[in-house]
């Protein structure tokens, strides 16, 4: 039934699907309940279910795509036409639009809005709180999975008030570990382990050039560079850190969850003006069996050991997924640098 919702929806042309995983109250319910006061990785699955499908592999991005279930496809018309938005929870949850901009805005961002249209249209959520958004967070998902899949971080993560974030869904492209099976990837990936791993530059560079068209964009309605902060999962993490690192503007920070540093024989040559300015932070799990513990724990002695003021969480027990502990981090680091 999930399934023929969802493909109603695409047929209707619906910009923007609210997901959950499960059925009936779900992870979501649960996380709700789940105050500071919970800490420690959740034994019901309930975030771990959420990010199964941002996992490398596509075995694990099948059946995160077989566990969707439709919460809302209505789409309304947004204020002034700028964003095609819908109701999510407290949040009106929208899709960039190019319409709705003014004169100076558009001509500004010509060249970002080019960029943009390679990609499909991120997931918009804006604050709840009146006076607009002051400040941003983009974050990246995982290898098969879509913005919509880390869509309701925006409700499960404190940030701090006027926070607008923002979910990009990466191309669909052949992936040459999943035998060129087409899916949604930032890159292409032939290996999991750090000695068979052979970085996708190209790939990764253009990755990295859509996220800077987002920053440029963010700034164009309003918000400061120093307040604007690039996260991502896995595959995500890499181009966050990649794009934060090399970046001409300052960022506000960056979060790098269950993932690693490419092309690392590049830095410090590649760095960009305030690389070594920008907090970083890292969180692994030590049960990942996708992309090991060891290789994000390597990554972090790489940045540090370069002058990047990254600081790296253990959880134990976590595989590659998310924890409530994890979250309460995310959230503090927020709380931090916006």
């Amino acid at each position: 039934r999930a399934t023929r919702m969802l493909r109603r929806a695409i047929a209707r042309g619906a910009s923007a699907v609210t997901t959950t995983i499960g059925g009936g109250e779900g992870w979501r319910g649960r996380e709700r309940r789940g105050r500071r006061g919970r800490r420690g990785r959740r034994s019901d699955g309930g975030v771990a279910s959420w990010v199964r499908g941002a996992a490398f592999g596509a075995v694990l991005a099948t059946r995160a795509r077989g566990a969707v279930a439709v919460a809302s496809v209505a789409v309304a018309s947004g204020g002034g036409g700028a964003t095609t938005s819908h109701r999510y929870g407290q949040r009106r949850v929208g899709v960039a639009s190019r319409a709705g901009m003014s004169a100076s805005s558009a001509a500004a961002s010509d060249d970002d809005v080019k960029i943009a249209a390679e990609y499909p249209k991120p997931i918009v959520v804006e604050p709840r709180e009146s006076g607009g958004a002051t400040r941003t967070v983009v974050m990246l998902h995982g290898l098969g999975d879509t913005g919509a899949g880390w869509a309701s971080a925006a409700q499960q993560i404190r940030a701090p008030a006027n926070t607008r974030w923002v979910f990009p869904t990466a191309r669909t492209v052949p992936v040459t570990l999943n035998g060129g099976a087409r899916m949604t990837a930032w890159f292409d990936l032939n290996a999991l382990d750090a000695e068979s791993i052979i970085d996708d530059e190209t790939m990764i560079n253009e990755s990295v050039r859509y996220v800077e068209a987002l920053v440029r964009q963010e700034m164009a309605k309003g918000v400061a560079s120093d307040k604007i902060v690039i996260g991502g999962f896995s595959q995500g993490g890499v181009v966050a850190l990649t794009a934060v690192l090399r970046s001409e503007f300052k960022l506000a920070g960056c979060l790098a969850l269950s993932t690693y540093l490419p092309l690392r024989d590049q830095y410090p040559a590649k760095f960009g003006p305030y690389a070594k300015d920008v907090p970083i932070l890292q969180g692994h799990g030590t049960n990942d069996m996708v992309l090991r513990y060891d290789y994000g724990k390597m990554s972090n002695d790489v940045l540090t050991s370069n002058g990047v003021k990254a600081d790296f969480k253990t959880y134990t027990g976590m595989a590659h997924s998310a924890c409530a502990e994890e979250f309460d981090d995310v959230a503090d680091f927020l709380e931090s640098v916006l």
